[in-house]
């Protein structure tokens, strides 16, 4: 249940996004990592990889196609793989 609220939520501010002021998306991407950070129990280094993945993924959405397409997936593999923080990856 709790995987659909942050998939519905990280829709929801990525349909409005389109082409996001960088402090909004700044915000978003603060939020959301919050958010994650608390339910997954990440450590202070896993928050940062996660704001940073996810701070990527907002600033490249432009259109309602990104929400669930090439940019949607490259966030996905990098929160698996842990992008360039291969720490991130150990608690998820």
């Amino acid at each position: 249940m709790k995987k659909m609220m942050t998939l519905v939520m990280m829709m929801a501010i990525a349909i409005s996004a389109a082409a996001m002021p960088y402090n909004t998306a700044r915000n978003e991407a603060l939020y959301l990592s919050e958010k994650m950070a608390y339910e997954l129990g990440l450590t202070a280094t896993q928050y940062e990889a996660v704001y940073e993945i996810n701070l990527d993924h907002l600033l490249n959405v432009d259109t309602r196609a990104d929400v669930i397409g090439l940019w949607w997936d490259i966030r996905n593999r990098d929160l698996r793989r842990g992008g360039s923080y291969p720490i991130l990856h150990e608690s998820m």
